[in-house]
């Protein structure tokens, strides 16, 4: 098993982490990895073509990963998920992974997950309570940098 914490996501709480390595443990036979979500109501991150948003099953199980607001709002507005870069896999996974082909929707996305989905394979997506911020523009890592107080460099 192994977890990976994407490198645009250092104020993943460590609740979160946790949260993903007990759900690894506890997964049904054939679902491959894990990869934790939270609900999105900031109507400007659902627009935010460097959010990834993704729509899960009635299993819980990934359907679609997307940069553009999925499901699309028709009629009463549908509650939005934001995909986190926090991922748990099995070793398994781990494998597969390296030898699975790319689809056409990963790099159309740009969301590595869309390669199991793509071929058919369960992503496990766990919700959870996260108020980090992802750093994707310059934009991001100058307000990250005001939140971290600047060390003497030695």
């Amino acid at each position: 098993m192994s977890i990976n914490v994407q490198g645009d996501e250092p104020f993943l709480s460590p609740a979160a982490i946790d949260a993903v390595c007990e759900a690894l443990e506890q997964l049904a036979p054939g679902t491959l990895a894990v990869n934790a979500y939270t609900e999105l109501d900031d109507l400007g991150a659902v627009l935010d073509h460097n959010v990834v948003k993704v729509v899960v099953d009635t299993q819980h199980n990934a359907l679609m990963f997307s940069r553009q607001p999925i499901p699309h709002p028709r009629g009463d507005r549908p509650s939005y998920r934001r995909q986190l870069g926090l991922y748990g896999f099995t070793g398994t996974a781990l494998s597969l992974f390296r030898h699975l082909p790319q689809g056409p929707l990963e790099p159309a996305e740009g969301v590595e997950m869309l390669r199991f989905v793509e071929h058919g394979h369960d992503i496990r997506m766990l919700a959870v309570e996260d108020e980090g911020m992802a750093i994707d523009t310059p934009e991001d890592l100058a307000r990250a940098a005001s939140l971290v107080p600047s060390q003497p460099i030695r």
